[in-house]
């Protein structure tokens, strides 16, 4: 097992991402059995190769009996190729899980996780989204499966699950893109997905979509940033998904109403957030390392202001993304 030390900078981490279970298992199945896959692998480049699960429904994840909150206290994170987990009960001690792989072919860079309400975790590249089998070891290979091809007109970034009764009775997976728009991922490997809208103006998605229950209401944060020919990259912005707007855009199968509630503040001053997740009333972000700063994970308040907490200067290139189960205890207070 390989471990490594975190720098701290301005103070600790006081609870976790996300809860999860190690035992994941693979495709989109009811929380309750960690669904089912009829195929053991898949193929594939950049372009998101081939294969993938039987489907299935995301099921009823209140009535999950290996929920997220009842894991162990773990943050998914990870770079282009590799699975880490940072657990803040033990002196917030980085471990690398294990490189991605899609068995035969060549396996695509990674750039983005989501876990479910059983803390199911899946991954997506800029072409497809994936099933991830962590190793029953606790480390090694991280195996994936294909299960749903996005759309060859953009490249994704964003992942994340909704609670249940946001779009639909039960859980849904959201999926952006680099130009800013959302989009709703059937639980069907063979369903196209359905585009949901985008941020509207000069915004565009930097890193990064995550969706919570806080007070019995779905709450959703993003990270943006400003594109007018070229993008902001050193500024990114934490804003607030019009859930509302993407429900409605959801149920009538159009894509008209902009999902832009607000942002807070100016910027956070830090930029390339491309994790973000929140556990209590904190909201913190993964950096990529850019612009000779080391990757970084930022705690973002509702000013909009961003403050260092710990440096990671042997993540050569910085993190990818990060993954927050829908189970997390939230208290995030937005106004």
């Amino acid at each position: 097992m390989r471990t490594i030390a975190l720098v701290p900078v301005a103070g600790l981490i006081a609870g976790a991402f996300a809860c999860g279970s190690s035992n994941n298992q693979q495709g989109f199945g009811n929380p309750d059995d960690g669904g089912s896959s009829s195929s053991g692998g898949g193929s594939g480049g950049s372009s998101g190769g081939s294969g993938g699960s039987s489907g299935g429904t995301f099921g009823d994840a209140s009535s999950s009996s290996s929920g997220g909150q009842m894991g162990p206290a773990i943050i998914y994170a990870h770079t282009d190729t590799e699975l880490w987990t940072m657990d803040p009960t033990m002196n917030n001690k980085l471990t690398d899980i294990g490189p991605f792989s899609v068995g035969g072919g060549t396996t695509p860079t990674i750039t983005d996780l989501a876990v479910d309400a059983s803390g199911n975790v899946f991954v997506n590249s800029e072409t497809a989204i994936y099933t991830a089998m962590l190793p029953p070891s606790g480390t090694g290979t991280v195996s994936l499966t294909i299960h749903t091809q996005l759309p060859s007109t953009s490249k994704f970034y964003a992942l994340g699950f909704t609670p249940p009764g946001t779009l639909e009775t039960n859980q849904s997976l959201i999926a952006g893109d680099s130009a800013g728009n959302l989009y709703y991922i059937p639980s069907s490997n063979t369903a196209t997905p359905q585009l949901l809208g985008g941020f509207g103006g000069s915004w565009a998605l930097s890193g990064d979509v995550v969706f919570f229950s806080n007070n019995g209401a779905t709450l959703g944060l993003a990270t943006i940033r400003t594109c007018n020919g070229s993008c902001t990259k050193t500024n990114d912005s934490l804003a607030e998904i019009d859930v509302a707007a993407m429900k409605a855009n959801y149920t009538s199968g159009g894509s008209s109403m902009p999902l832009l509630k607000q942002v807070f503040g100016s910027g956070t001053g830090y930029g390339e957030l491309f994790g973000i997740g929140a556990w209590g009333n904190n909201v913190y972000a993964f950096s990529r390392a850019y612009s000779g700063n080391s990757a970084q994970l930022v705690q973002v308040g509702m000013s909009g202001t961003g403050t260092p907490l710990m440096q990671f200067p042997t993540i050569t290139s910085g993190w990818s993304g990060a993954g927050v189960t829908t189970t997390a205890p939230i208290t995030v207070v937005v106004q």
